[in-house]
């Protein structure tokens, strides 16, 4: 297999990694329904990951939990994305697997207290939610509720499996809470609908959108054959018994590891591929098992890579603030009044940018970059100052 990197990509590239369970389910559902394979695709990794969270990782230090935050994004009715979401939760719903806590599934939220009492009302240890929306808008309304602790609970849970908040009037404490998210948005609704609230808190890449283009072709669906759901299932069994005896923590082989070191380490920064290395090491251990691997081999680490490089690609298409051109002019402002102006202490170089009107997260980024660059410096005083290229 061969990766090919930083090539112009379309809506239609996803890349060519639908095998194991997940491609056989995506295959056979997209014969019979309208949305696109890689909406049953990714949506299967999202459950099966949700399902896995407290029983799958890579034998690393960081021990990697395989969790999601699917966005499926498509045009308005053609691409059917609630559609894809509703028939693998359901496809799940059939099983019952030994040993392993199903996640409860909520279907809408409205606070970060509405949210912590449905993790209450879980298991009492280990507390899974799988939170599944119709339409993404609605909870980034609800988080832009004046007062809201949503947005930061949601966006702490994606690393973390806590989330405190504590005012003078309420509480909100989490604790074991694993949470993946399953959504849908049209592609208009998505560019459209963030403000800088969500990207000063670093929200947007923690998401992993899945953005892909259908076609109406079955105006009355067939049934889908009853024998070939329940050969799917029985896999997604073979899968879970592989848990029965408690967590399983993949090795990866050498080469593999070696392949994977080399593309961490060749990035080029960009906003958009943050946190994609997060999002490759809990998709490896996910792949593996999907196809019933016993270790993250190179063809799996391969496959990982490919896809993460996708999403980048994807975010760069779709990118509802166009982040990477936001920082590279607020780099230039930073340039211009620090060659103008002589040494400036942050806070009234903040105020010569007008760091206000692009977000504190778009001023801290330039400014790291151009520090990282050396083309600015601090002085002893702890102002900033241009360095001379010459």
């Amino acid at each position: 297999m061969i990766l090919k990197r930083n090539e112009p990509a379309t809506i239609e590239d996803f890349p060519n990694i639908m095998d194991g369970v997940a491609g056989e389910f995506a295959k056979l559902y997209s014969r019979y329904l309208e949305p696109p394979k890689e909406f049953f695709y990714m949506g299967f990794l999202s459950v099966l990951g949700s399902y896995l969270s407290d029983r799958l990782t890579l034998n690393s230090e960081l021990l990697p939990q395989p969790r999601l935050y699917v966005v499926l994004l498509g045009e308005s009715g053609d691409t059917r994305k609630s559609t894809a979401i509703n028939k693998t939760v359901e496809l799940f719903k059939g099983i019952r697997p030994q040993g392993i806590l199903e996640p409860r599934i909520c279907y809408g939220v409205g606070s970060a207290e509405g949210l912590q009492k449905f993790f209450q009302a879980s298991q009492p240890s280990v507390q899974k939610v799988l939170l599944c929306l119709d339409e993404f808008k609605q909870l980034i309304s609800k988080c832009r509720t004046q007062g809201s602790v949503l947005l930061p609970t949601i966006n702490s849970l994606f690393e973390s499996n806590q989330s405190e908040n504590h005012t003078k009037n309420k509480s909100i404490k989490i604790q074991e809470g694993h949470l993946s998210i399953l959504a849908a948005s049209t592609l208009d609704t998505y560019q459209n609908t963030w403000s800088s609230a969500f990207t000063d808190i670093g929200f947007t890449n923690r998401l992993f959108i899945v953005p892909a283009s259908g076609r109406r072709k079955h105006p009355i669906p067939n049934i889908i054959p009853e024998q070939d759901k329940k050969l799917i299932r029985s896999k997604i069994t073979e899968m879970f018994d592989q848990f029965s005896q408690g967590r399983l923590k993949l090795e990866m082989s050498p080469d593999a590891k070696e392949m994977y070191d080399a593309w961490y380490n060749d990035w080029e920064w960009s906003v958009h591929n943050k946190r994609l290395d997060t999002y490759a090491m809990r998709l490896m251990p996910l792949l593996a098992v999907n196809e019933f691997r016993k270790e993250v081999d190179i063809e799996i680490a391969v496959k990982a890579i490919m896809l993460c490089d996708w999403e980048k690609q994807m975010r760069q298409l779709f990118d509802p603030i166009d982040a990477d051109n936001e920082i590279a002019k607020m780099e230039e402002k930073i340039r211009r009044h620090l060659k103008t102006k002589g040494t400036l202490p942050e806070r009234e170089l903040k105020r010569a940018v007008h760091s206000e009107r692009q977000g504190i997260w778009a001023f801290e980024k330039a400014r790291d970059n151009l520090l990282r660059s050396k083309e600015i410096g601090k002085t002893r005083d702890g102002n900033y100052e241009y360095l001379d290229q010459s």
